[in-house]
Parts: C-alpha cells; sequence; structure tokens
C-alpha cells in the first residue's frame, strides 16, 4: 500500500510540513481555519467513500459470484454429457469424428475409472487408512490415502475393457469421442470467455480444444463465446437428432436449460464488463479527497504544531487508500492484480473436466504469484 500510495502521501505530507513552517517558523497565523467545516467535510467524505467503495465490491462480489456459476454449470454441463448424450450402439454411426491431432495428450483413456464403476456392479470397499481426498496439498494432490490402502482399493474394482475396443465394448456413454469433443469445447468456452472480457484474441487459448474446422470457423466470429455456445447446441441436436424418442428429447430440453444458464452467466459477465461505474461516483471522490486533505493541516496546525505531518499523514493515507480500493475492485474484467482470478478458474475448470474423461495427464492449478492469483 506504502508503494502503491507513495507519490500522493509524500505530496500531502510535504504541504503539512510546509503549513507547520510557514504558522510556526515565520508567524503566519492567517493560514489557520477553523477545525469544525473541515471535520463536517471529513464526515460527509466518509459516506461518499463508503457509498462509492460498497457499489465497486459489489460489482467485484458478482464477478465472482458469476464466475463460481460458471465452474459449477460447467461441471454439470459434463455430467450431463457424459451420462445422458446417446452412446453410439443408440445411434447410426454415419459421419464419425475424425481425430484430427485433437485430445492427443491422452487420447487412449476413454473412460474414467468413476464412470467405469458406476456401469459395474462390483463395489470397492476402501482400506482402513485411506481417505476421500477432501484433504489436498497446495498442488491440489489429494492427501490421506496410504499406498497399501490405494492398492486394495484399485483391486477391488473390475479391470476397464481393453482400451483399444472402444465405446462399443463397454458401454459406457461416457467414452464416446462426440462426448468427448463437448466436454473440451466447454473448457474453451470458458477460456475464450475470460480472453473475451480481457479484451484478448482467443484463438491461440482455445486451439488445443478444437478441430481446426472449428477454429477456422471461429476465427470470423466477433463474440467468440456465443459462438461456441452455439456450436455446442448444433452438436447436441446432431447427436440426439440420430436418437429419436422422448427420452432423447428429454436429455436434449435438460442439456440445453445448461447451456442456457451457461449464456445467462456469459450475459451477466458482459453486463459488467460494458457497464463501467458512472464517472460520477469515480471522480467526485477523488476530487473530495484531495481538497480535505490540503485543508486538514490547515485546520490542525494550531491545536497540534510539530505533530501536524504525523497526523495528517496517517489520516492522509486512511482516505487515500480507500479512494484506491474502491477503484480497483469496481473493474474486475481488466487483466490487473486485482481481478477475479479467471485464469485460476479456468483451470480449475479444465482439470475437473478432463478428469471426468479419465485422463490421467492434467495441468497443474494455477500458483499466486508474487501473492496474487490471475
Amino acid at each position: 500500500m506504502l508503494g502503491y500510495l507513495g507519490r500522493p502521501l509524500a505530496v500531502h505530507t510535504a504541504v503539512a510540513v510546509a503549513v507547520v513552517l510557514a504558522h510556526r517558523a515565520y508567524g503566519q497565523r492567517w493560514i489557520s481555519v477553523p477545525d469544525l467545516p473541515v471535520s463536517i467535510l471529513a464526515a460527509a467524505l466518509g459516506i461518499l467513500l463508503g457509498f462509492r467503495n460498497n457499489s465497486g465490491y459489489d460489482r467485484w462480489w458478482e464477478a465472482r459470484t458469476l464466475w463460481g456459476g460458471i465452474v459449477n454449470t460447467s461441471r454439470r454441463l459434463a455430467r450431463q454429457v457424459l451420462s445422458l448424450l446417446p452412446a453410439a450402439r443408440e445411434r447410426s454411426d454415419d459421419d464419425p469424428l475424425g481425430d484430427e491431432g485433437l485430445y492427443a495428450a491422452d487420447e487412449g483413456r476413454r473412460v474414467s475409472p468413476l464412470l467405469a464403476s458406476a456401469y459395474t456392479d462390483t463395489f470397492a470397499v476402501p482400506a482402513r487408512g485411506s481417505g476421500d481426498g477432501a484433504v489436498r496439498d497446495r498442488l491440489g494432490r489429494a492427501g490421506g490415502v496410504s499406498p497399501a490402502g490405494a492398492a486394495a482399493t484399485a483391486a477391488a474394482v473390475l479391470p476397464l475393457p481393453d482400451e483399444e475396443d472402444g465405446l462399443e465394448s463397454c458401454a459406457f456413454p461416457g467414452a464416446s469421442r462426440e462426448a468427448r469433443e463437448l466436454v473440451y469445447a466447454q473448457i474453451g468456452f470458458v477460456n475464450a470467455l475470460r480472453c473475451h472480457l480481457r479484451r484478448q484474441d482467443p484463438l491461440p487459448e482455445i486451439a488445443p480444444y478444437f478441430r481446426p474446422a472449428v477454429l477456422e470457423a471461429l476465427r470470423d466470429e466477433q463474440n467468440v463465446p456465443t459462438a461456441i455456445l452455439v456450436w455446442m447446441a448444433s452438436r447436441l441436436r446432431r447427436a440426439f437428432g440420430r436418437a429419436p424418442g422422448t427420452e432423447s428429447t428429454m436429455r436434449l430440453v435438460a442439456l440445453d436449460e445448461t447451456l442456457n444458464e451457461l449464456t445467462n452467466l456469459l450475459g451477466g459477465c458482459e453486463r459488467i464488463k460494458n457497464t463501467p461505474i458512472p464517472r460520477q461516483y469515480d471522480f467526485l471522490p477523488r476530487v473530495m479527497v484531495r481538497v480535505y486533505l490540503f485543508l486538514l493541516p490547515l485546520s490542525v496546525v494550531a491545536e497540534l504544531g510539530l505533530a501536524t505531518p504525523l497526523v495528517t499523514v496517517v489520516i492522509a493515507f486512511l482516505f487515500l487508500s480507500l479512494d484506491a480500493i474502491g477503484r480497483n475492485v469496481e473493474a474486475p474484467f481488466e487483466n490487473d492484480i486485482h481481478d477475479t482470478p479467471m485464469t485460476a478458474l479456468c483451470r480449475t475448470i479444465e482439470i475437473n473436466l478432463r478428469q471426468m474423461l479419465g485422463e490421467r495427464t492434467l495441468p497443474p492449478p494455477v500458483q499466486p504469484v508474487d501473492g496474487y492469483l490471475y
């Protein structure tokens, strides 16, 4: 805070020293003003700063709430895609998806152990001393599971089918290429939204999550996150269109509601980004803080004398800090240290969704840099 406010704080301290020298050393008593008007101004300024800071914090907290909804809705969409999407045996496969290098990091892993256990009748009994992974270290690794306990748990679960047999042999709907592509599209959506809010080019960030043909089509879109949602809706309609029936329609409606929720969250973030706090709320407190701090030493020099600079420094630090905090939190999508940590949240979503797919090679969580999480 001292480094952030050092220059204006030094200016007001120098003014206080100059007032003391003029009043005491040169006998300029006329520069002293009554303290009552300045005290009333301080009270009014405190109310004004409190109102502006509350408004700024409400914007910051709404942004964090919206991104919390994006995290939860992304998990819900992945769960619905893996559990509700028609399996390959339920539809014709006249136009299978091509890999084209997609998911090259872990293409061989078709089904997660979690989904495997959901489609088998063998239940694993946790060994004594094993944990549920609720306690994790700073890198996100699960703790509390002994090697013996982990081995006993793994031995109690039926082995997965041969990965080369594909979806048809194991009959796990979460393993289809179409489901994997939609889950990866959701990861691409959150990263595209992050770049969209920070006014950055999203295509380099989302390149690992889409086929080249999709990326080329997204290149011409003005709003890439919205275009991705439209593409996902079209893919879902194609998947369920090949499995007609009432049950498929109900599944499609459930997934469409999730996409609608993502659209609403996207719109909420854009509302905060594109509607800044009124400039009057920002300009007036800043001007009034400077006026008050210039008047402060004039009102206390007669009573405090040589202690005037010390008192001025303390009060100036308080008011300048309140003014700076309000301006910092009012814009949560500006790609600075006071932002909503969208990069870390996108990485959390990617880890969660790729683990649902059964991938073993996962990126590490984003760690703070110099105490700041981006």
